[in-house]
């Protein structure tokens, strides 16, 4: 930007509030002010902005803080977003569902409240991008022109990619917290468990929050401790993976023994190809180091099995992605721009950059994205880096979590504030009271 000082001092405060001090030094009406306006742009280089069309394709998490902090640095740009949902979900908090700790409707929003002033709402889905003709096409025929395009379409849960899950979670022996009303349900069922044979598994491919397996998991083994019934519950946990936590190889090797000595039977390699509900029976195809596999039948009396995630039909065989990436937007992972069409960016869990699919993930992108972006309008390089940060809340027990971030390399980042490798109180409740505030009142009004 063509004011350095001011730049430097909103990316500084950006730094300060992804380490936790943000919280501090806003605390103050005056700190408030000071950062609100270092978020804005010079009035010329607003005056430019303002002039372009930008369109954000989703409005969910990751299109509303982006489209809000475009409108905390340009208040008056033209900002789109098109969403056709009216109910927002709390998408974090269905683990919390499922676990009994939250009820169904502490999860819900109502999608018109989240909106900015400021900001257009075309209330339809996106049906088509015409990326070389710079627009979108909507699902009732509108085509919606930009010169700026931010997807956000996130990721689905196909509860078609195994065979006979659909079939099985209408039955009373199995339920998931991916979706809000088997959330629900498992709650229930997990309640009244009176024992035998628990089974959880881990999906092949990309993850939507890749912890919440294991969180459930952790949970349930606890709640029957609790309820005097561990002694009759076989817990077992599949994983594809070769570990439990392979991408935070430290997080690995601290909960390994952690859930071990709780007696849950991890499986690892073992991937879900099949479930019977007529015998209670899930199919996993266990792949050994070689190359070679067999097939493994587990029977269970109760039941969370994963589903394999796509990204939204106009994403995955449209023109934005590329062959191998599994039908995520075709991205470079540290600018966020897409790889052909420079002036589409993406934000959150349909984009292929290898990051975590979480609302952790997006905190951290929707800074780089919107800096890059205003560059990008102003004819200016574009400096903003994402290196790949994203966290995770790892609910390991009633009143006990493990907090942590990590980058692409894997590693762990201000552990001198989370304390990472430790299982904590103070966590357990940020996760449970603070992170939901944090995600409707600070990531979605844009003071990421």
């Amino acid at each position: 930007m063509n004011n350095p000082k001011q730049t430097m001092s909103r990316r500084r405060a950006l730094k300060w509030f992804g380490a936790g001090v943000g919280a501090v030094a806003l605390a103050g009406a005056g700190g408030a002010y000071l950062y609100r306006n270092n978020m804005r742009l010079p009035t010329k280089q607003a005056d430019v902005i303002q002039k372009a069309r930008i369109v954000i394709a989703g409005g969910s998490i990751g299109g509303l803080t982006v489209g809000a902090r475009i409108l905390r640095g340009v208040p008056d740009a033209n900002v789109t977003v098109i969403e056709p949902r009216t109910v927002h979900h709390y998408q974090p908090g269905y683990t919390l569902v499922g676990a009994g700790v939250y009820r169904k409707e502490q999860v819900l929003f109502e999608q018109a409240d989240l909106f900015q002033p400021g900001m257009r709402w075309i209330k339809d889905s996106v049906a088509a991008f015409e990326p070389d003709r710079n627009r979108v096409i909507t699902a009732g025929g509108q085509a919606v022109e930009y010169d700026f395009l931010v997807v956000a379409l996130g990721v689905e849960a196909d509860f078609n990619s195994i065979e006979g899950l659909k079939v099985a979670l209408e039955t009373p022996y199995a339920g998931n917290v991916y979706d809000l009303n088997l959330s629900a349900k498992y709650r229930t069922l997990a309640k009244e468990f009176k024992g035998g044979k628990a089974l959880f598994t881990f999906p092949e491919g990309y993850v939507k929050c890749g912890g919440a397996p294991q969180k459930i998991t952790w949970l349930s083994e606890d709640l029957w401790r609790r309820d005097g019934k561990r002694d009759r519950v076989e817990v077992h946990f599949h994983t594809p993976q070769t570990s439990l936590f392979p991408v935070v190889p430290r997080i690995n090797d601290v909960i390994t023994p952690m859930i071990e000595n709780r007696g849950i039977h991890n499986h690892y390699r073992n991937a879900l190809r099949a479930i019977d509900p007529s015998t209670r029976t899930a199919i996993f195809e266990d792949l050994d180091a070689t190359g070679s596999s067999r097939e493994i039948r587990q029977s269970y009396d109760l039941l969370h099995a994963m589903p394999r995630f796509r990204t939204p039909t106009p994403l995955r065989e449209g023109p934005l992605t590329a062959e191998g990436i599994g039908g995520q937007l075709q991205l470079d992972r540290h600018t966020l721009q897409h790889l052909r069409y420079p002036n589409i960016f993406g934000v959150g869990d349909c984009g292929a950059t290898g990051a975590a699919k979480t609302a952790a993930t997006i905190r951290k992108q929707a800074p780089v994205i919107v800096e890059n972006l205003f560059s990008l309008a102003l004819g200016e390089p574009m400096s903003a880096h994402y290196d790949g940060a994203s966290g995770c809340p790892l609910l390991t027990r009633y009143g006990r979590c493990m907090m942590f971030e990590f980058d692409y390399k894997g590693e762990l980042v201000n552990e001198w504030l989370y304390q990472s490798t430790k299982e904590t109180r103070r966590w357990w409740t940020f996760k449970v009271h603070g992170l939901k505030r944090l995600y409707r009142h600070v990531m979605i009004p844009g003071w990421v």
